[in-house]
């Protein structure tokens, strides 16, 4: 579970978006790859990839961010370049400051696998320091067989929603047979729908992909910016390609070396710290619907679904809201602090409009549409996931783990623990995904969160060790990754270091800016978002306010939960003019 990110600057660059058009929008004229690499960056060598040709991008979220799109044919398999290809889609935030400052591209990974670049930098584009996208181009691809680079497919939508209503948790023979019954059948969906990428969608076919991008990008040495599973491609790169890297952030990092056992332990031993501290937190806050005894809260809630399920009516058809669907949401929702609140809200009130929040977490990790249809995400995360793990468990030994990971982490053990099979009999991959290693690669910087669920913090001390002569910089919070919303001692770190090739000292720690502020809301996070982002309190509260009025606090807060990113901006844009016009309300 490593896809999710930031709620709240998803929903406040949308704001963002509304309330500023046109102020600051990237070019869309056709543009060629070759924009000359300044700062003492020499003319890039000789390309062997194809060329890039930037025209205004089609897609709604990425035109209304004034991004640019682009295409890169690249080979299926890197050891045979002249091979056939499978076709890379990006998209580009052109740099706003002078030519001559210019350093060169920024490529960004949001994580996963199977995370849209395109997808996050039509979201998060405006919220990046201006001293970065001054001096760079902000570049974001959708990797091979994600989203809009010919994407690959395992179940159809009926099937995804049917294994979903399984026992998640399997405790007895035949719940495990089912388990195992669907396992073959992703296996066989993703091998039959897949048959050219089966065997080439390992990591280092990506870093591979990464470094066709350098080359199409012209420039000569790579600046990479990796979140989450993104870190794993950056570290692979950095073992295959060191000599290329000028700067490379790994935010929130995987582990360099766990197997799958070691990684279900670690990610359920994280959810359940975290789920400590949501709890502390909400019980000290009287604003949260828990408080003042959260934990009896969420047993309560848990108790009620496991007698009874919850029916749920959406817009997509009757689903139903079950113990394990509970626990798979809350998960999700430790990911970000600015979904605490509602959170909590919804497990107060789970019988009635609560599930329908809790299952909205469900989709955010599923990649489930308001419509009932699924992106191709989780189908792609599956993939990656099984050709870069090489690691295979007897049904013995998976079954021994799993009760030492339920026994740890009883909350998060019984979903994460489960399916540690999964990846049996998967083809080999033609290209394994080498260790992590950073011989020949300048100083890498590695930003670890002490209360990431997701990727646990001494993850991120592995992979700092394992890049020889990186550095550790380390933010005191809870969440999933950093950069972006840990404040401005993060950002400041990451700016110097990109620009100036400083990197912080070693054994530097950032304080957590949002604590004690996590019951806020999302109305207030989006308000705080706004007023950093540059638009003043009073427009903010405006806007927030006018968007929550036209459809309702509870319906809001699915929209922020779902990342329904047009819903958002269509609801931002009816306000904002009017905010804006009045001088603020």
């Amino acid at each position: 579970m490593t896809r999710t990110r930031s709620l709240t600057v998803v929903v406040a660059c949308a704001l963002a978006l509304a309330a500023c058009s046109g102020s600051s929008s990237a070019t869309t004229q056709k543009q060629s790859n070759n924009r000359p690499e300044s700062n003492g960056g020499a003319d890039a060598p000789a390309s062997t990839a194809g060329t890039l040709n930037w025209t205004k991008c089609k897609t709604k979220a990425a035109a209304m961010a004034g991004l640019d799109c682009a295409t890169l044919e690249v080979p299926i398999d890197p050891k045979d370049p002249k091979g056939a290809t499978t076709t890379i889609a990006l998209a580009r935030s052109a740099s706003t400051g002078k030519a001559d400052e210019r350093i060169g591209s920024l490529v960004i990974n949001p994580g996963g696998p199977g995370g849209s670049g395109i997808e996050f930098l039509s979201n998060a584009a405006s919220m990046f320091p201006k001293d970065l996208t001054n001096r760079f181009d902000l570049v974001s691809f959708d990797p091979r067989g994600v989203g809009e680079s010919d994407p690959v497919r395992c179940l159809d939508d009926h099937q995804k929603d049917e294994q979903l209503q399984r026992d998640l948790s399997p405790d007895d023979d035949a719940e495990r047979a089912q388990l195992e019954a669907d396992q073959v059948t992703l296996r066989k969906g993703c091998e039959s729908r897949n048959p050219a990428l089966i065997t080439h969608m390992s990591t280092a076919d990506v870093a591979a992909d990464l470094d066709q991008i350098r080359q199409a990008l012209g420039d000569q040495k790579l600046n990479y910016l990796g979140y989450s599973y993104g870190t794993a491609i950056g570290a692979t790169y950095a073992a295959m390609f060191p000599a290329t890297i000028r700067a490379m952030v790994l935010d929130g990092s995987v582990s360099p070396s766990a197997t799958a056992a070691d990684e279900a332990m670690a990610q359920a031993m994280g959810f359940e710290h975290t789920l400590k501290n949501f709890i502390a937190a909400c019980n000290a806050d009287s604003s949260c619907a828990l408080a003042p005894d959260t934990a009896a809260g969420i047993d309560a809630a848990r108790a009620s679904l496991q007698k009874e399920p919850v029916k749920v009516t959406t817009s997509s058809g009757e689903r139903t809201l079950t113990a394990d669907l509970f626990d798979y949401g809350l998960a999700t929702a430790l990911y970000d602090t600015s979904t605490w609140a509602p959170t909590a809200q919804a497990i107060k009130n789970i019988r009635t409009s609560g599930a329908k929040t809790i299952l909205s977490l469900v989709d955010r990790q599923t990649g489930r549409q308001t419509n009932g249809t699924y992106d191709n995400s989780s189908d792609a995360q599956v993939m990656v996931n099984c050709s870069d793990q090489q690691d295979r468990p007897t049904e013995a030994d998976a079954r021994a783990e799993s009760a030492k990971i339920i026994a740890a982490a009883p909350t998060f053990g019984p979903i994460l623990g489960s399916g540690l099979t999964g990846c049996n009999d998967w083809p080999t991959p033609s290209e394994p995904t080498p260790k992590p290693s950073a011989k020949g690669a300048p100083p890498i910087l590695v930003i670890g969160t002490v209360g990431d669920p997701a990727t646990p913090y001494e993850w991120a001390q592995q992979m700092s060790t394992a890049l020889t002569g990186s550095v550790l910089l380390t933010y005191e919070g809870d969440g999933h990754t950093a950069f972006l919303r840990g404040g401005k001692c993060i950002e400041d770190a990451v700016v110097n270091y990109f620009v100036d090739l400083t990197l912080p000292d070693p054994g530097t720690r950032c304080p957590a800016e949002s604590a004690g502020d996590e019951f806020s809301g999302v109305k207030g996070q989006l308000i705080k978002q706004l007023v950093d982002s540059g638009v003043d309190e009073k427009t903010a509260n405006c806007i927030v306010d006018g968007m929550i009025k036209r459809v309702g606090e509870s319906e809001f807060d699915d929209l922020v939960l779902q990342n329904d990113a047009d819903q958002i901006t269509k609801l931002a844009q009816a306000t904002a003019l009017e905010c804006m016009t009045s001088g603020g309300g």
